[in-house]
């Protein structure tokens, strides 16, 4: 289904961190993040849709496995730029799916970015 994506439109969606939630009974919300005032990049790939005139733009964050969920494909420098490279052999982005991940700071939260009506910065109050 990304195939050609996968192939000819990626992206980075650069982020200052992203909840995870652990937990078998009662999920506990997680906010990860890099060192203080560092920001990860994504690796992501887009696609655009035509309709009725008007072109609709997607996006999808690539993912790899981590413990029992799934996490975002995090790019260093070096990774940022392959990704991006239309020249890059499949074979190394393919390699970039398996990499280990870097060491993030894990932080538990409080409850409340569990109400989808709250958006807004109490969602990242800690435990």
């Amino acid at each position: 289904m990304f195939k050609q994506a996968f192939r000819e439109r990626r992206c980075l969606l650069p982020a200052n961190g992203f909840y995870e939630w652990r937990g078998s009974v009662r999920k506990r919300p997680f906010w990860l993040t890099p060192a203080e005032g560092s920001t990860l990049y994504f690796a992501a790939i887009w696609e655009a849709y035509p309709v009725e005139g008007h072109t609709y733009l997607s996006v999808a964050v690539v993912t790899q496995s981590a413990m029992s969920q799934r996490r975002p494909l995090i790019l260093d420098e070096e990774g940022q730029r392959a990704w991006l490279d239309p020249d890059c052999p499949l074979i190394t982005l393919q390699a970039m799916l398996a990499a280990p991940q870097m060491q993030l700071r894990e932080r538990p939260l409080a409850n409340l970015v569990n109400d989808p009506k709250l958006n807004a910065p109490e969602c990242l109050t800690p435990l």
